[in-house]
């Protein structure tokens, strides 16, 4: 439940969001994905969230169930996240960790793609966490990589130094499909392939 005290600033920031990303110039490897066949474990670098609502509404057909915090940031994320179409769900590797793993499961299982940030909700940045291969398996659901590059962007001073692109500027998209984890696959390998394929395609410049 989202305090109604959090709409009164998040429903004005959703809407000056909104304008900002129409200004910037997207680039993608596809036109769209086809996720007929089911949802993927769609998955992200947490400095590159904000660009994150459009390419969900833009690129997959299916709904988009999110992980996020159970910090105190994390209410009014849920509102925002609303807001741009996107459900949430509050949890992390060190709260409600379990509960929103199975939670994700649930959505998934009803159609859903789940996205997560493998290295949030507090870092190390660029470290690949396993709760995404935990639910891959349970729900026996490839992964879906979701390479993002900016051209020109401000950062925050937070762990993961947020980034903000500026308006008007490219923003490069590679979506790329990554199988489910193989039996008897360790989850460091899968972990390790997958991060090396998210720093392949979002680090550094588009």
């Amino acid at each position: 439940m989202v305090p109604w005290y959090h709409w009164v600033w998040v429903l004005p920031a959703a809407l000056f969001l909104r304008v900002w990303l129409s200004t910037l110039r997207f680039r993608c490897n596809v036109e769209k994905i086809d996720d007929s066949e089911g949802p993927s474990v769609l998955l992200l670098w947490h400095d590159k969230l904000f660009v994150s609502s459009w390419i969900a509404n833009r690129y997959f057909k299916r709904p988009v169930t999110a992980l996020i915090s159970t910090s105190k940031d994390g209410a009014w994320l849920v509102a925002f996240f609303k807001l741009m179409g996107i459900t949430a769900v509050r949890g992390s590797s060190s709260r409600r960790g379990a509960a929103a793993l199975m939670t994700l499961t649930r959505s998934m299982r009803a159609g859903q793609h789940a996205g997560i940030t493998p290295d949030g909700p507090k870092g190390p940045a660029l470290e690949f966490k396993p709760g995404a291969v935990s639910l891959a398996r349970l729900t026996g659901r490839p992964f879906m990589v979701l390479g993002i590059r900016y051209h020109a962007c401000w950062r925050t001073r937070s762990w993961d130094r947020f980034g903000l692109p500026m308006p008007f500027s490219k923003v490069e998209v590679t979506l790329h499909a990554e199988p489910k984890p193989a039996e008897g696959e360790a989850d460091e390998v899968v972990a390790a392939r997958l991060q090396a394929r998210l720093n392949e395609t979002s680090t550094g410049p588009a």
